[in-house]
């Protein structure tokens, strides 16, 4: 073949290529389509980077704040292994038509982070035997008195559209809702006594509390109640950082961390499957006279802490 004819063919191929039908969009089936309204609600973007405790609340004066949760029955086929839609290509849109884009979403129920939930899901690895549905939320700022929207998805694999109803305002979902906690033991001690790696080649720190002040060691047992999962896996997930620990008058006590094997790590990522129950040792600098504390998961409490029946060592 000459290069002129190669050319000739080459371009033919891409023309006829370009001219082949893209794969039509999916319609999503919604298995439920719910919506809750607030009027504030507490904010969890910034939560552990804030050691002080202060809570950031989201409240939009003339607006309520609405909760958008869908389940779509997965449209998967030999063809559709994977749907998508980016949060940009998913409205609210008003009665008015005026277009909403979302202000925030959910990972864990209770815990809003603000950024838009794109949606997404994924064909099971044992199709057909296995179905897998697809969960979505988003949190869109609504004028007050608004009753009802329309919920758009678009995008390149999948298209929906769906009567949303606003309801009355009701509070948001409790992060403390899903588990119940319990202080099981309290040690107290001045230093603790590190080490990283084993053996001869360990290397070896310690922490040590300033005059006044001890290290609280509260080993807290959590059992999992209900699932805090935004996509419905049967678990509920917590860091250590959402945890907190005040005095009488709610001072927060600093956060040291949480003890890991022979280490203190500053924050860890738990989880624990509904119905079963885990222990983690999370550490405070508190004062060496505070006998009583309350434990908070977020900002609900939690469990009382008895400091004063443990006494104080100089090492862990």
């Amino acid at each position: 073949m000459t290069p002129t004819a190669f050319r000739a063919a080459a371009l033919a191929s891409l023309v006829s290529s370009a001219a082949l039908p893209a794969f039509a969009q999916v319609t999503l089936t919604p298995l439920s389509l719910t919506a809750r309204a607030y009027t504030h609600v507490t904010s969890w973007q910034e939560r552990g980077f804030r050691p002080a405790g202060l809570t950031e609340v989201v409240h939009i004066p003339g607006h309520v704040l609405v909760d958008i949760r869908a389940v779509f029955d997965g449209p998967w086929s030999d063809e559709v292994d994977q749907v998508r839609a980016n949060s940009r290509d998913i409205k609210l849109v008003l009665p008015d038509g005026t277009e909403l884009e979302a202000e925030g979403s959910y990972q864990y129920w209770g815990q809003l982070q603000m950024h838009a939930g794109s949606l997404s899901g994924r064909r099971p690895r044992d199709f057909p035997d296995t179905d897998q549905d697809i969960h979505w939320n988003s949190l869109f700022v609504v004028p007050e008195g608004t009753g009802t929207a329309t919920l758009l998805i678009g995008g390149d694999d999948v298209s929906f559209e769906g009567p949303v109803t606003i309801p009355k305002t009701s509070d948001p979902d409790d992060p403390a809702a899903f588990a119940s906690f319990e202080v099981q033991s309290v040690d107290r001690y001045r230093m603790a006594e590190l080490e990283d790696g084993s053996g001869d080649d360990a290397v070896l720190s310690t922490i040590t509390a300033p005059p006044g002040m001890v290290l609280a060691d509260l080993e807290i047992e959590v059992t999992g109640t209900g699932s805090n999962q935004a996509d419905g896996d049967p678990r509920f997930n917590w860091s250590t950082s959402n945890f907190r620990l005040i005095d009488a008058e709610g001072r927060n006590m600093a956060l040291v961390g949480e003890q890991f094997m022979r280490r203190i790590l500053d924050s860890q990522f738990n989880g624990v499957n509904i119905g079963d129950s885990t222990e983690r040792n999370v550490i405070w600098l508190v004062p060496e006279g505070l006998t009583q504390a309350t434990l908070l998961f977020g900002e609900t409490p939690v469990a009382e802490v008895d400091l004063g029946s443990a006494p104080v060592a100089d090492t862990n």
